[in-house]
Formats: C-alpha cells, structure tokens, sequence
C-alpha cells in the first residue's frame, strides 16, 4: 500500500451524507471511531498482567533450565518478553487516542457555532483495503472554491460497522461540502468533510 496523500491530523473527517446542502445544521458531531470503554481498557489491563506473568515464568524457566545454549536464550526471551510489550503498548497507545479524541470534539463542540460550509471537490484520494476486499479507512484531498486545500480521512465508526465497498468511495472530481469553524485555518483544527456515496446519487452542494 501506498502512503497516505498527506499527513492528515486525526481531527479532520469524512462523513457520508444523503445530500449536500450547505443550509443544512452544523453536525453536532465529528463522529469519531469509537474506542474501549473503561470495562474494556481494565479487562485488557488484566489480560496484560497474566501475559507479563506468564512471560516473566517462561523467560525464568528458561534460564535455570538446560538448553542448548546461550544464544537459544537470548533469542527466545527476546521473542517472549516482545508479547507483553506488545500488548502493554497497544493498551497505552488506545488509551491516548481516545482521550486525544474527547478533546477534538470537546474543540468541535466548543466551536461549531462559529462553523461554516464551503464546497469543494476531490482532487486525490488513497484507499485502504481489508483483508476480505473492503474499505478499512481512505483519505481524501480536497480543493475549495477559495483555491485552498483540505484533507481528511473516513474509518468505521466501530468493527461491527456495514462494510464500505470501493465502487462506493467518492472519487477524483466529486463534489463535497466542507464544515469548519469560520477563520480558523490551523492544522490541528477539526473539520468535517461530507460527501455523497458515488453509488446513490452525486451532485454539487445547493445553497
């Protein structure tokens, strides 16, 4: 796969709308993917400790037992001991992404009344593929009317989602409608970008 189109910030989205109509409510939401829930942060935490427990035995076992060697230790203790990490790392860098996440809307929310729509139109994009063929996440590029340039990225909003085929990811030249708050141009500001599933219906925004 090839590298995203641009380094996105995480508060820019895509977000799939029957029609485009910039008289329409600011969205309320940036509908971020969702994360685990504190029973799922702590279930996974205790699932961690069990595997640290049964890496640090493995690894103890190893070395008082006889093998065939120095090297054979190094070798499977480093392979051990990476399970844990692994999964202390997975749990630490979930944690911090959803917090990230609650302050990007709590910035959105704080913000939107301030919001405003531009159109605009595709001028790149970069599609990501599951392993079954459909779309895991994809990343647009997009012109506005005042020549400048935005980008965002569309992911499920949760793994039980309905899958999104590619003949449905708008492409290069469809129309779209870009929310954001009024004068703030700053990367790390959120935004939405709303486009329509090429498969329906596509149009330009009305007024």
């Amino acid at each position: 796969m090839s590298k995203p189109l641009v380094d996105d910030t995480a508060g820019h989205v895509v977000h799939f709308v029957e029609r485009l109509d910039a008289s329409s409510p600011v969205p309320s939401s940036l509908m971020l993917p969702k994360h685990l829930g504190a029973f799922g942060r702590l279930f996974f935490a205790l699932v961690n400790v069990l595997a640290t427990t049964a890496a640090v035995d493995a690894v103890y076992l190893l070395w008082t037992e006889e093998t065939p060697g120095l090297w054979f230790n190094v070798l499977f203790s480093v392979m051990i001991g990476a399970i844990p990490v692994v999964l202390w790392a997975i749990l630490i860098g979930t944690g911090a992404e959803a917090k990230a996440d609650l302050q990007r809307q709590a910035v959105w929310e704080r913000g939107r009344h301030l919001a405003k729509s531009w159109p605009g139109i595709i001028l790149a994009r970069d599609t990501r593929l599951a392993e079954e063929g459909s779309v895991s996440s994809f990343h647009v590029m997009v012109e506005l009317d005042d020549g400048s340039k935005v980008s965002g990225w569309w992911r499920p909003l949760k793994a039980s989602s309905r899958l999104l085929l590619q003949p449905q990811v708008p492409g290069i030249g469809s129309a779209v409608l870009v929310w954001r708050v009024a004068g703030d141009k700053r990367a790390d500001s959120p935004l939405i970008i709303q486009v329509i599933d090429p498969t329906v219906v596509q149009q330009r925004p009305s007024s």
